[in-house]
């Protein structure tokens, strides 16, 4: 007794998959003739010698497949870039007992405060990323149906500034300004000179980053990782102008390199949260939020209402004022009498500037009553 191979089974599978597919694919191709876009000649002299038809380009990854799901793959992210981040920390500390092997006395690798550092690249590389990231989320947040005033842009913004940030970490644009700032004015003002630099840097974070805390207000996850990056950038900061651990020498490179790579990862991770948020949004498969019961308010109302707050009307026309408490009342609308010749129009009126009481109503609804008790007789 033989039994069949699986690799016979799976020629069979692999064939009847490329006849199902070929097909339809030829359904495709015949449908586009008739619609008069392309002939057939033309679809079957685009195959490729090499490729074929292409059509595995159809089962591709797209750009936002490329955005993990899961969110133990973020906190996955987060270890291996602290995980980083503490070994260019540890190379940094050992350094000087490396330096005797060097012709200059450094490891320009190992340098957290240098240029061209494995720091530098690290951090360039997140910056570059998290650019990456915020177009990710502008490509699915423009087609959002209730943002009529354009709000998406913000991260066009934000993705260009992220940009600026990375270029600035590898070429030290901030360096260069500091120092041309200083030649200008003659002051260093304060420290070494880089008030100059965190000046407009802290205008331009916080416009943009105050926008973007506006539209990611509504997934926690991304707003609280933007305000954590927020906090390692002010840590990084006050460090730098000697606020923090002032004139301790590597101790003060550490904290202020190492908060510094550290606000990048989490702005990484904002930016990255934030484009599986919109794209969960985008699919519907985002739980819906409870929706707060409508409390009913009750008004009290004078029970007896003046009879003299009754108005007589106008035998011609009649005038129907607009609803009350509207802030910008509707055109008043003219009826005239000989459209409605009900004895019991000529006693309604409301020019009064407050809502009926409850005997008013009541006493209305009996004058319409007998009106058509009326109508009916005649």
């Amino acid at each position: 007794m033989q039994f069949r191979r699986s690799g016979q089974r799976d020629d069979r599978r692999r064939r009847v998959l490329n006849e199902t597919r070929l097909g339809e694919s030829m359904f495709s191709y015949r449908r586009s003739d008739r619609a008069g876009d392309l002939s057939n000649e033309t679809l079957f002299a685009r195959r490729s010698a090499n490729y074929g038809d292409a059509e595995f380009l159809d089962e591709q990854w797209r750009l936002t497949d490329l955005v993990p799901l899961r969110l133990g793959t973020y906190l996955i992210v987060f270890l291996a870039a602290a995980t980083i981040i503490a070994g260019l920390e540890a190379l940094y500390f050992s350094m000087p007992r490396l330096a005797s092997m060097t012709t200059d006395g450094r490891v320009a690798a190992f340098d957290l405060d240098g240029e061209g550092s494995l720091a530098v690249w690290f951090s360039s590389t997140t910056l570059l990323l998290a650019a990456v990231a915020a177009l990710l989320v502008f490509t699915v947040r423009r087609f959002r149906r209730d943002d009529y005033h354009g709000r998406y842009r913000v991260w066009i913004w934000a993705a260009l500034v992220f940009l600026l940030m990375s270029i600035d970490e590898s070429g030290s644009l901030h360096e260069g300004f500091k120092e041309m700032m200083t030649a200008v004015t003659g002051n260093r003002v304060l420290g070494d000179g880089s008030i100059w630099w965190v000046i407009p840097y802290f205008f331009v974070l916080g416009s943009v980053g105050s926008r973007l805390l506006v539209d990611m207000c509504e997934c926690r996850s991304s707003t609280a990782a933007l305000l954590a990056a927020g906090g390692c950038y002010a840590a990084a900061v006050a460090t730098q102008l000697e606020g923090i651990l002032p004139e301790s020498g590597a101790r003060g490179v550490m904290l202020e390199e190492g908060a510094e790579m550290f606000g990048n990862v989490f702005l990484f991770l904002a930016m990255l949260l934030h484009a599986r948020y919109v794209i969960l949004d985008a699919e519907g498969l985002l739980p819906e939020r409870e929706r707060r019961p409508i409390q009913e308010v009750e008004y009290e109302y004078e029970e007896e209402a003046d009879e003299e707050e009754w108005v007589a009307v106008n035998e011609d026309q009649i005038t129907v004022h607009p609803p009350h408490g509207l802030r910008h009342p509707q055109r008043v609308r003219t009826v005239h009498r000989a459209q409605h010749p009900d004895p019991v129009v000529d006693q309604l009126i409301a020019p009064v500037n407050r809502k009926l009481t409850k005997q008013e109503k009541k006493r209305l609804r009996q004058k319409l009553e007998n009106a058509r008790r009326q109508r009916e007789g005649l």
